[in-house]
């Protein structure tokens, strides 16, 4: 497909033609390097609703070639939480499938499955499994039923389940998780409210350093895990060096952010000591 007129939404049909939600990107210029054979469509418009790509106005002539080929970038995740006082961390369990948002019923809903969802969100445990509506009734289908994860399935869809658009199920048994938090303490006498902090990124638990890290990082992390004040805001490894890679550095936070993944810093991801070494690492103390 050549690049002339491409946008997000042809893009956004293109992904949800491939089973995604939908785009957050319409590249041109082959990004993803350049394709071979004939370039067989050109000039796409798209509405942003059709089912297929093929559908939405289109040239079948150009005057293209394959450095022009368009490309896309999908939201991954075929899975939300919604519902009241839901968070990015607790909801209900939405899912994507065959075009539409739905629900999950709760037969057979346990830690294992929560655990895939929580995963698959990109937090690192489940710390519940909920039944009921926890976080109240969603509307439109249910769409799962009866799940039954081993709990190392990379997706909730992986694991055995059974698809019923129609199902005997109904939104008072909608399935909820609790998921716990990308941020713990570590250390030498390290306590629920003292230690290293380490961050959850990308599937492994990491140290940050302390360049950078100031009362304000210090506040923002003390409200992630659910304490109102700093105490102090060590850097050079109060609580021990710990192991393992380095995963954030050169904090700008505000003091206000929710967590510290809001504020403004670089991903790291090394393990040796050029950028910083392991007796720079961040602490803290709340209160």
């Amino acid at each position: 497909v050549c690049d002339n007129d491409w946008d997000i939404n042809d893009a956004t049909v293109v992904c949800r033609e491939l089973g995604f939600p939908r785009a957050f990107l319409a590249s041109g210029r082959a990004v993803y390097g350049q394709g071979t054979g004939p370039i067989l469509m050109d000039n796409v418009e798209c509405r942003g609703s059709e089912a297929e790509l093929q559908h939405c106005i289109f040239n079948s002539r150009h005057n293209c070639h394959h450095g022009e080929d368009a490309s896309v970038s999908c939201y991954a995740t075929r899975i939300r939480l919604r519902g009241e006082n839901a968070t990015d961390q607790k909801g209900r369990v939405e899912v994507f499938r065959n075009g539409m948002w739905g629900t999950v019923c709760d037969n057979d809903w346990d830690m294992n499955d929560a655990t895939v969802v929580c995963r698959q969100l990109g937090f690192p445990h489940a710390l519940s499994a909920n039944r009921r509506a926890a976080y109240g009734q969603g509307t439109g289908p249910i769409l799962m039923d009866n799940a039954r994860c081993h709990g190392d399935e990379l997706e909730l869809q992986h694991c055995p389940f059974t698809f019923r658009q129609n199902s005997h199920c109904r939104h008072t048994e909608d399935a909820g998780v609790s998921c716990g938090p990308k941020i713990r303490l570590r250390g030498e006498n390290a306590t629920d409210s003292k230690g290293r902090v380490e961050i959850f990124q990308n599937g492994v638990w990491g140290r940050v350093c302390g360049d950078f890290w100031d009362f304000d990082a210090a506040t923002v992390a003390c409200r992630q895990l659910g304490y109102s004040r700093v105490i102090s805001a060590p850097r050079k490894a109060a609580y021990g060096k710990g192991s393992g890679p380095i995963l954030m550095d050169t904090f700008i936070c505000l003091g206000s952010e929710a967590k510290l993944q809001h504020c403004i810093f670089l991903l790291r991801g090394y393990t040796n000591n050029y950028y910083c070494r392991h007796d720079k690492v961040a602490s803290v103390s709340c209160g």
